[in-house]
């Protein structure tokens, strides 16, 4: 299978990066801004559309799917990407390695399952898409559990089109029905119960 090389000028620019963290609430790029692509090695990644009106919720990358590809083309970010969770992302491509095509394939089917999945958020009873969201956002910790560190009320609302009071509301009813459990005292890490959450 032929390989397809990332040759750019505005990759060759970029400094060589083995890991890039990004705390919850932090910035990746700017729409506009030059760059490289990147994969998710870890959280959860919000994209926004820019324009004179405002931001505008384009799309969600979790662990795995891969930002910025429009770079390979144009050199640019056409989004802005922010952390909804503590984030660590790694180079997808570099001046000096190839993509093979089946690596290629894989991630456009995987690009386009993540884009269903968050359409799927927007549509449907207000409860159901914050329980999705929540089940979509969750990870798997070593001892088996899932834990999930919850996304501020404003990015849930703009992930799920809905209003932050009816996120407040629905969260609510999550940890009544115990598909939510505080693990400890840090803010926002809660464990999730997903015999619950299938009951709920």
């Amino acid at each position: 299978m032929h390989a397809i090389m990332a040759a750019p000028a505005s990759v060759k620019a970029m400094p060589t990066r083995k890991l890039l963290r990004i705390p919850i609430g932090g910035r990746i790029y700017a729409a506009g801004a030059e760059g490289i692509a990147w994969r998710v090695k870890r959280g959860a990644v919000r994209l926004d559309r820019i324009t004179p009106e405002g931001h505008s919720f384009a799309g969600l990358a979790l662990r795995g799917d891969v930002i910025g590809a429009e770079t390979l083309l144009s050199g640019h970010y056409s989004f802005e990407a922010s952390a909804i969770d503590d984030c660590e992302l790694t180079p997808w491509l570099t001046a000096d390695k190839a993509l093979s095509g089946k690596s290629l394939l894989q991630t456009l089917a995987a690009a386009e399952r993540r884009a269903a999945d968050a359409l799927a958020l927007r549509a449907g009873e207000a409860f159901e898409r914050v329980r999705q969201l929540c089940l979509l956002l969750a990870r798997d910790r070593d001892d088996g559990r899932k834990e999930i560190t919850i996304p501020g009320l404003r990015d849930m609302a703009a992930i799920t089109d809905l209003t932050e009071a009816t996120v407040s509301r629905a969260m609510s009813h999550l940890r009544r029905t115990g598909m939510l459990l505080r693990q400890d005292r840090r803010h926002g890490l809660m464990l999730v119960d997903t015999e619950a959450a299938f009951a709920a």
